[in-house]
């Protein structure tokens, strides 16, 4: 999530990015001026030179002018972060800077050529000069001056970016997540320092020696011209060697990555080399078995103790103790399960008990409750914690009549098996508990402890007494009815008074109201 991204640091990080630009534009226009290249005082090229003498004051305003454009745009550019609507669009503007502000810083050289273009063909149609000589010099260098000042702001501006500003504002990472943003590859950064170390060196000497020997009339050696060309597409193929020997491997690690986010460990990364990228692959894949092996170990531990509870012990709630909680309990129990069984053997109970057992609990966990133990047959269940809820007088009722159709579908599956019809009784009460970790150091459970269980357990065995599947408190039923106000769906209002019954352990009668 983007968020508090401070516009003023953002528009000061843009002017000197810009002022960048324009050193790289100044360092452009002078590298050539450094070099003193010979050339011919007569002819076409003494009318040329003494043509851009004539026009000086022109020339120079439209060469300010070719630059000013490019500028304004990079200075608008700068001023339009303080007018952002959003954090998002503060960060997707500052991403894209560099090489945003690399392109446009360029095209005062485009500018600047064709300006020269038309001076050209202004002094050929006027004066009768020969530009071909004067055409081919200025292309070369000026080419030379747009690729100079690309690549140096470019590296300049996206080292920058990437080392000490994006780390700023994204301190949490997840840049190529912003919406709208340019996701560069790492094979631009590659031809970036292939044209800075190799194609920019040998194009600009070339076209210097090619220049020098049109303009002085000399023979040009088509060798030298040969074997320039020959070291720029050795270059190239190294380049484009290397860049693969990265790219290939970083996208086997982002698929990779991906698998595993989809839960997907069986697989390996399959880099082998020696090198750092060899060293990444082996801890890459060390990191994945461990995630499986505590996946395992999590999806086990949720199968143990209710997934909730785990997901709460394993946030670091694992000290003794606890707090006070309001909550619902529910105990199920299957009537006359100890006469049934016996005519079974252990291992039909124990396939019955889990047959039942899994249609119970889907209930209760759709309705955001937890079974907290189960006790012989019995099943004890909490709604309200460990995560808090408002209504869990509610989600206990819903996942009682789930439970009621849930039998009901279980005892038509077993009819006509070896499997006897199943009863069960339920009996619901709310009120505070103490829920939390409780045990010794070396052996814990999160459980809750309370006169509110107690009573919620003997309501649940009166559903016998009462020929009752359901049984509910009358605190029950008001939290119920309180969460229902305006509602008549599922017949929440209409609950039964049962009896006032006397509960071991209370000393006022409870009233219990049934469906």
């Amino acid at each position: 999530m983007i968020s508090n991204i401070n516009k003023k640091y953002c528009f000061k990080i843009s002017l000197i990015y810009f002022a960048s630009v324009l050193f790289a534009n100044l360092m452009g226009m002078l590298f050539p001026m450094a070099m003193d290249f010979p050339t011919i005082e007569e002819g076409s090229m003494i009318k040329w030179i003494a043509f851009t003498d004539d026009h000086n004051v022109i020339i120079t305003i439209l060469t300010f002018l070719c630059f000013f454009v490019p500028s304004a745009i990079c200075v608008k550019h700068c001023f339009s972060f303080l007018r952002a609507k959003s954090d998002e669009e503060v960060a997707r503007k500052i991403i894209n800077l560099p090489l945003k502000f690399s392109v446009v810083g360029s095209f005062g050289w485009v500018f600047n050529f064709l300006t020269e273009l038309i001076f050209l063909l202004y002094a050929k149609i006027v004066l009768g000069i020969q530009i071909g000589f004067i055409f081919f010099t200025s292309v070369l260098f000026l080419t030379m001056e747009g690729i100079f000042t690309f690549v140096i702001s470019y590296l300049v501006l996206e080292t920058v970016n990437r080392l000490a500003v994006l780390p700023k504002i994204f301190p949490a990472g997840e840049v190529t997540k912003v919406p709208g943003i340019k996701n560069l590859s790492l094979g631009l950064m590659f031809i970036v320092f292939f044209i800075s170390i190799c194609f920019f060196p040998i194009v600009f000497l070339l076209s210097s020696f090619i220049s020098v020997h049109l303009n002085n009339g000399l023979e040009i050696n088509f060798d030298t011209v040969k074997t320039a060309v020959i070291l720029l597409f050795s270059g190239l193929a190294l380049t484009i060697t290397f860049m693969r020997l990265f790219t290939i491997p970083l996208k086997k690690l982002t698929a990779q990555t991906i698998k595993i986010k989809k839960g997907n460990y069986d697989s390996k990364l399959d880099i082998v080399s020696n090198d750092e990228m060899g060293i990444l692959s082996d801890a890459f894949n060390d990191m994945t078995e461990s995630i499986k092996e505590k996946e395992f170990m999590r999806s086990t531990f949720g199968k143990i103790v209710d997934p909730n509870v785990r997901d709460y012990l394993l946030k670091g709630n694992v000290a003794l103790g606890g707090e006070t909680r309001n909550v619902t309990i529910m105990f199920c129990d299957i009537r006359n399960f100890t006469a049934m069984s016996e005519s079974m053997s252990p291992e039909k109970v124990v396939s019955l008990l889990n047959k039942y057992f899994t249609e119970m609990e889907k209930c209760i966990s759709k309705n955001h409750g937890i079974i907290n133990k189960y006790i012989g047959d019995a099943v004890m269940g909490i709604f309200g914690a460990p995560v808090k809820s408002e209504n869990h007088a509610l989600d206990a009722f819903n996942a009682a009549m789930e439970m009621r159709v849930a039998l009901a579908a279980l005892n038509k599956k077993l009819e006509g098996s070896d499997f006897p019809q199943i009863a069960f009784g339920i009996g619901l009460h709310s009120g505070d508990v103490l829920a939390g970790n409780i045990g010794a150091e070396n052996r814990i459970e999160y459980t809750v402890i309370g006169d509110t269980v107690n009573t919620a357990s003997r309501i649940e065995s009166l559903c016998k007494s009462y020929q009752k599947d359901l049984l509910i408190s009358e605190s029950t039923c008001q939290l119920i009815l309180d969460s229902v106000v305006g509602e008549n769906s599922a017949g929440q209002n209409d609950f039964v008074f049962v009896d006032e019954a006397d509960i071991r352990g209370k000393t006022e009668k409870v009233k219990l109201f049934t469906m």
